[in-house]
């Protein structure tokens, strides 16, 4: 039996943090989500090639759009410290459409089944890359790519029409 959160399940209950210049705030996404429609990804690692250039600014785009189709909060979740997270989304969203949150300690990876080792790259403990709505505190939806390098299943296009009830959730790409 897979202990593991799965589709239907509650978000874990697990601590995660966000950073300022100067100060770390822990907090719990399931307590930042109560009550809302939200978009959670997962990258591998902040500063790394397919999430700098490819898979963020593919959210940060489609944010308007995404907000349209009634996600309240989009979040981008990464295995680093508060402080690099913090800086790198100064780099990708500077207009702060997205939330980054840091899952240094892997405990959300950890909850999720996802926690990964990828030594060729050198990224030490991190997660896989993932796509998951969440509705009132529910996990509705979780896609989890086959590979490190490749985005074929976690794009704000990749968002079933289902997801979230009937005519919730699907999303024309901007472009």
């Amino acid at each position: 039996m897979n202990k593991h959160p799965r589709v239907g399940h509650p978000l874990p209950r697990v601590a995660l943090a966000r950073a300022s210049a100067d100060a770390i705030e822990p907090l719990r996404l399931d307590a930042l989500v109560a009550r809302r429609r939200a978009l959670v990804f997962g990258v591998p690692g902040a500063f790394t090639p397919v999430c700098t250039h490819e898979h963020v600014p593919d959210f940060v785009a489609n944010a308007a759009a995404l907000r349209r189709s009634g996600y309240e909060l989009l979040v981008c979740v990464a295995p680093n410290d508060p402080f690099t997270l913090h800086a790198w989304s100064r780099q990708v969203d500077p207009e702060g459409e997205l939330v980054f949150l840091s899952d240094g300690n892997g405990e959300l990876a950890r909850a999720l089944g996802l926690a990964a080792r990828h030594p060729d790259y050198y990224l030490g403990h991190s997660n896989d890359r993932y796509l998951m709505t969440v509705a009132d505190g529910r996990i509705a939806h979780l896609a989890v790519e086959p590979s490190l390098t490749v985005i074929t299943c976690t794009r704000p296009r990749d968002l079933p029409p289902h997801v979230d009830g009937p005519g919730r959730g699907s999303v024309e790409a901007e472009v």
